[in-house]
């Protein structure tokens, strides 16, 4: 329970203030209200003949009458109540705007909060996370947070209105009061194993959520593999498995629910029929009265049904609100952080000192690497797979920090450089390439704002795909669709090229960037690298001899360390070299 109202506390914090406006703006409804009921008495006591009641709170109406120097009158009393009575409507009308606008504005700045926070993080954090557990995290769980501050809002209306109508019913006929009190307060305990079992299903909701989000994610990805394969009807059989689930526990929920309220109605049925037997009798009935207290336990019994039905809301969203807490603490801890503040300069050589790196301290994947190249080189990376060579352009990228040595750009240790400034003078080109669903213009842009139609169309240039763009209907407004399935897979990578080279970098890593495209493409992104020879610091990352035959350096890895360094033209003379023997293989 600590655990529980700490996480409430800590995620509605920045609205305490407006919680504390609606808990006010939720007594004043009622309170009005139950004064005007409980006036209602006197002034039907006026009309059949009587002089009114001396009950607590008309005696504190007729004060006020007094001290205004208002006549305590049928007419007035009817005046007096109709006012109370506008005001309400207008408190229902401020409380109802309140409630939407920190609901709404919850649901905005935590989905802004926790997107900002999710791309921010470390990227070892993000490559253990399951894309759809993620996404249905930034979505489902903000969604049904947002949905708990209602329900906690609601809670604070039904409890707030409770207890103003309790006590003005209380003021009207104790024993009928308390008698229905009883009644409720058995009812509620009755109902209390509800309360546990709704939140048990909430936590096992959740939990099918994610993996169901995560199911569509890797099958939509997959679907070409799929169809390939003709697993189509095995996949929608274990996607029904998940979705039948959902349906069972959705159920299992709303019967629960149901049962809950359907217990409120007849309990106080019988309750009205116990009270009138009881007390109809007694010399103090009086039969207006209790017409006004049978309205005020009315109300009370449906405080308690809405209180009863947002306490299991409550149990059955608090999962999310956990679950959505704890992603938002892991991404606090892993996020990524920049203790740089010097500027970035390559204008003599960038090296590795000592280098070793091992993925959270398990298996070593980079042993004691040192190696250095000049400005301006392109530098081929080869070897076998699981040599270490895409580890190399993670920690160029900064993704990673080295277990034990140091990177260095001109003697000046890359730590000690701002992030984003490195970052903004690399230009990276993935082997599979990322294309938002776009035109061709704004994924060559890519956030850049700034950048000009002469400047995106000069790196379209450089990439080679310039002229295969101005043949397109739509040219550059052209869009690539999802993941770029418009463009064949060499057109896609000479638009991430150009996307690199539009930012004009000191630095540009092409990860297995060739390695699925056909001769053709190949030679095209080949020629625009050649033209940035001298301008640009260029490694290349391959497995065909082809793709750095022209470099100037290849650095030759096996299993981790470094085991040939020469430009390529002397590692061809040695047959026993790595490069020779990827040259001369079939």
């Amino acid at each position: 329970m600590i655990n529980t109202i700490r996480t409430l506390w800590a995620t509605f914090a920045r609205y305490r203030l407006h919680v504390i406006i609606l808990a006010s703006l939720a007594i004043i409804s009622p309170l009005l209200e139950g004064i005007g009921i409980n006036t209602l008495v006197p002034l039907m006591s006026f009309f059949m003949g009587g002089g009114g009641t001396t009950d607590f709170i008309n005696e504190i109406v007729k004060t006020v009458f007094n001290f205004l120097h208002i006549p305590f009158t049928f007419r007035y009393l009817l005046g007096f109540i109709l006012v109370l009575f506008v005001v309400r409507a207008i408190s229902v009308i401020i409380f109802g705007y309140v409630r939407a606008w920190v609901t709404s504005d919850f649901l905005s700045k935590e989905s802004e909060d926790v997107m900002r926070r999710t791309l921010l993080s470390s990227w070892g954090f993000s490559l253990k996370q399951k894309i759809g557990s993620v996404q249905n995290t930034l979505v489902r769980d903000v969604h049904q947070t947002s949905a708990l501050l209602g329900a906690l809002i609601q809670v604070i209306q039904s409890f707030s209105g409770f207890l103003m109508y309790f006590i003005v019913a209380l003021n009207i006929s104790p024993r009928m009061t308390l008698y229905a009190l009883i009644g409720g307060g058995l009812l509620i305990f009755v109902l209390r194993p509800l309360l546990r079992h709704t939140r048990r299903l909430g936590k096992l909701t959740a939990e099918v959520e994610k993996q169901f989000s995560q199911f569509l994610n890797e099958h939509i990805m997959g679907m070409k593999s799929i169809k390939a394969a003709a697993a189509e009807r095995n996949a929608i059989s274990s996607g029904v498995s998940h979705i039948r689930l959902l349906r069972h526990l959705s159920i299992r929920q709303s019967f629960i629910g149901s049962v809950g309220t359907s217990l409120f109605q007849p309990t106080a049925l019988v309750l009205v029929v116990v009270l009138f037997i009881l007390t109809y009798r007694t010399p103090e009935f009086h039969i207006v009265s209790f017409a006004a207290s049978l309205y005020l336990i009315q109300k009370i019994f449906a405080y308690l049904e809405s209180g009863q039905n947002s306490f299991q809301s409550v149990s059955g969203l608090l999962p999310y609100t956990k679950s959505l807490a704890s992603f938002k603490n892991e991404l606090n801890i892993h996020r990524e952080r920049s203790e740089g503040n010097s500027h970035f300069v390559l204008k003599e050589a960038l090296a590795f000192h000592g280098v070793s790196f091992a993925y959270d301290n398990g298996k070593t994947v980079l042993n004691d690497m040192s190696w250095s190249v000049r400005a301006g080189e392109i530098v081929g990376i080869i070897g076998p797979s699981g040599a270490g060579k895409t580890s190399i352009a993670d920690l160029l990228l900064r993704l990673f920090k080295p277990t034990e040595g140091k990177i260095t750009a001109d003697e000046v240790s890359i730590d000690s450089i701002s992030l984003d400034e490195w970052r903004s003078r690399i230009g990276y080109v993935p082997q599979d390439v990322f294309l938002m669903n776009d035109t061709i213009e704004e994924n060559i842009r890519f956030y850049s704002k700034n950048l000009s139609q002469e400047e995106i169309v000069a790196a379209a240039k450089m990439a080679h795909i310039h002229d295969f763009i101005q043949e397109l209907p739509a040219g550059y407004k052209t869009m690539t669709g999802d993941r770029g399935v418009m463009l064949s897979g060499g057109q896609r990578q000479r638009i991430a090229l150009a996307r690199a080279l539009v930012r004009k970098p000191t630095l540009l890593i092409l990860d297995e960037a060739t390695s699925a495209l056909d001769h053709e493409s190949e030679k095209l992104i080949q020629e625009a690298i050649t033209k940035l020879r001298g301008r640009i610091t260029i490694f290349i990352i391959a497995h065909r001899p082809s793709t750095v035959e022209n470099a100037d350096k290849i650095l030759v890895l096996d299993r981790g360390s470094l085991v040939e360094v020469d430009s390529p033209a002397e590692l061809i003379k040695n047959p026993n070299s790595y490069f020779c023997k990827m040259k001369n293989r079939p």
